[in-house]
């Protein structure tokens, strides 16, 4: 690829086939009894977030606070994760050791589980940037002075990473980086979930990762 563009990937959805918060939510409340209609709610607000109905901020505060995390929840969670790389993305393991220095993850997610996932990817940890949790005791929390917990936080980050920007996401959250003036373009990857209110927003879509490689190198 030439080194003409960055490209700066979502996680939740994207990277993986899932969403973080959802897999936490079924290892954390596994012992709850309201762990379905919790489950449910936690999901409805996914939705709503990566659709533009709910600011990104609430919806991540009111999901985590509804989870009974441990360490133990973020080991499984990870350790199950490993298993659910994106299908198109886990056969273009090549593509991303040959563009390490161009590539990042900016996401809503959590750096604790994101790192140890795509490791094997050869990213440079430095252009990883996600939210983190705080651990006090027993309790887990979301630390609210990262960036990313906050609305418009991919696109703060995103002014970090200079040069002429791809965004690749199935979010609302993604859409906002170029919305914002932060990337060039906005690429809706569909392979786990199409968020059809975004279709009209993006400049290409695609399920399949190579053919997002393609179009990159067509465009430049």
């Amino acid at each position: 690829m030439d080194k003409k563009f960055n490209l700066i990937f979502d996680f939740d959805s994207t990277f993986i086939k899932l969403e973080t918060i959802e897999v936490l939510a079924n290892f954390s409340l596994e012992k709850n009894p309201n762990r379905i209609s919790i489950a449910k709610q936690v999901k409805k607000m996914t939705a709503l977030a990566m659709t533009g109905k709910l600011l990104f901020s609430s919806a991540l505060l009111q999901r985590i606070s509804l989870l009974e995390l441990n360490e133990k929840h973020i080991y499984k969670t990870i350790e199950f994760l490993k298993t659910q790389i994106s299908t198109s993305i886990k056969n273009s393991l090549s593509f991303f050791k040959k563009n390490r220095k161009n590539c990042y993850i900016v996401s809503g997610g959590f750096k604790e589980i994101i790192i140890p996932i795509v490791r094997d990817f050869n990213f440079i940890e430095d252009n990883i940037y996600a939210n983190s949790f705080i651990y006090d005791n027993d309790s887990i929390s979301v630390n609210i002075n990262n960036p990313l917990s906050k609305d418009n936080g991919k696109v703060l980050v995103a002014k970090n990473i200079k040069g002429n920007n791809i965004i690749i996401g199935d979010g609302y959250t993604d859409y906002e980086v170029k919305k914002y003036g932060q990337a060039n373009i906005f690429i809706q990857y569909i392979e786990n979930i199409n968020r059809k209110e975004l279709n009209n927003k993006a400049d290409f879509i695609s399920s399949d990762f190579k053919k997002i490689i393609k179009f990159i190198s067509d465009v430049q």
